[in-house]
């Protein structure tokens, strides 16, 4: 059998230890199916331990498991390649099948099964908006407590404290800027070499020390910190919080172990995609808004997202352009080139008074930088 691993459509194994996939080659004896990378055996997977997770959709592929490592999958691209190990499986471990006549009405509940998810997923939505507001803020504030203690276990604390007194001089000079009452924040710096930055529930932004050093003015970082104020005085992070929680119990109710619950958790998760993109939306528009009032140039949110975008389809040219549209639905950021459209009308402002000295940004700019380097 075999496929070439440096190929586009070779098949990508996940051992269920690392968390990055491989791309590798495939082998099919009688009994066996041999997992190989440049040679060298990753894994062999008995015939009689295999089972389809996912079924051949055309376009994405098939997902194979193991009976005994619940973590490991195997991703194929290639349909007849899948076949021929489909061929091997026991009929119980195979997801493709005819419908026998006299089990149609199978059929009839699937179908009920995606009515459902359309009909609930957008008034789960609804009533996790009102949910939001009902919630106490004592409890609010214990949750982000315990979402700040997970992410300083997953990323680290960055003990900088000059850097964040120069990072909450910039956020409280927005907080000043506010018309909103509860516009006070508070932030957490973690190191790490990922540029982002995260409102989270309980008025909190936390923020990974790779988007100080990869800011080119304290403009961008103002204009990034304004932005997650749209989403925190929104509540955007707690009200997803609740609605997941929601989603997991109907997609539960439905059958999360089956094809339908399958259904029930893909259009759950293109509906909670939708919203999110229109609250990125509300959020860079509030965030334009507030740079205005503050005295910061808009501008600093369309660089930061121009540069952004240049990062992420760095060599999106000839065929793969054609998938870039599908990767825009299929995403819950709107299209970067889509949002800094709409933030060029706030764009009437192109200078600004700093409230950091060159040094200081400087600082502010290296935060934790040596602390990556070195591994800690």
């Amino acid at each position: 059998m075999g496929s070439n691993s440096s190929s586009p459509l070779a098949p990508h194994y996940l051992d269920g230890i690392v968390s990055v996939p491989q791309s590798v080659a495939l082998s099919l004896t009688d009994q066996s199916l041999l997992i190989s990378k440049d040679g060298i055996n990753l894994a062999i997977w008995p015939c009689s331990k295999i089972f389809v997770k996912e079924d051949w959709l055309d376009g994405v592929g098939a997902v194979l498991g193991h009976k005994d490592h619940p973590d490991a999958s195997l991703v194929i691209y290639n349909q007849r390649e899948f076949q021929k190990v489909q061929a091997r499986l026991s009929r119980k471990n195979r997801a493709s099948f005819i419908l026998p006549h006299k089990y149609c009405h199978l059929s009839v509940m699937a179908v009920g099964a995606v009515a459902v998810t359309i009909l609930i997923f957008p008034l789960l939505h609804y009533l996790a908006s009102v949910t939001t507001y009902l919630v106490p803020h004592n409890l609010e504030q214990k949750l982000g407590n315990l979402v700040v203690e997970d992410m300083r276990d997953l990323y680290g604390a960055c003990d900088d404290k000059v850097a964040l007194a120069y990072l909450e001089k910039i956020t409280d000079r927005l907080v000043k800027a506010s018309d909103h009452k509860n516009a006070e924040v508070d932030i957490y710096l973690l190191k790490s070499s990922t540029a982002n930055a995260f409102s989270i529930p309980g008025h909190k932004i936390v923020v990974l020390s790779g988007f100080l050093n990869d800011a080119l003015s304290e403009n961008e970082i103002a204009a990034v910190m304004a932005h997650e104020m749209g989403h925190m005085i929104k509540r955007d992070s707690l009200e997803a919080f609740i609605e997941a929680q929601g989603i997991g119990v109907i997609t539960g109710l439905i059958g999360s172990s089956g094809s339908y619950g399958g259904v029930a958790q893909f259009a759950s998760l293109l509906q909670s995609m939708d919203y999110s993109r229109k609250k990125e939306h509300m959020a860079d528009e509030f965030g334009a808004d507030l740079l205005v009032k503050a005295g910061y140039a808009p501008s600093g949110l369309i660089s930061f997202l121009a540069r952004l975008d240049k990062k992420e389809h760095p060599l999106l040219k000839g065929e793969a352009a054609q998938y870039e549209k599908y990767l825009e639905f299929l995403s819950t950021h709107p299209a970067t080139k889509e949002r800094v459209q709409k933030l060029k009308k706030y764009d009437s402002i192109k200078t600004y008074k700093p409230s950091l000295t060159q040094a200081q940004f400087d600082h502010l700019k290296n935060a934790c930088k040596s602390a990556l380097k070195s591994g800690q």
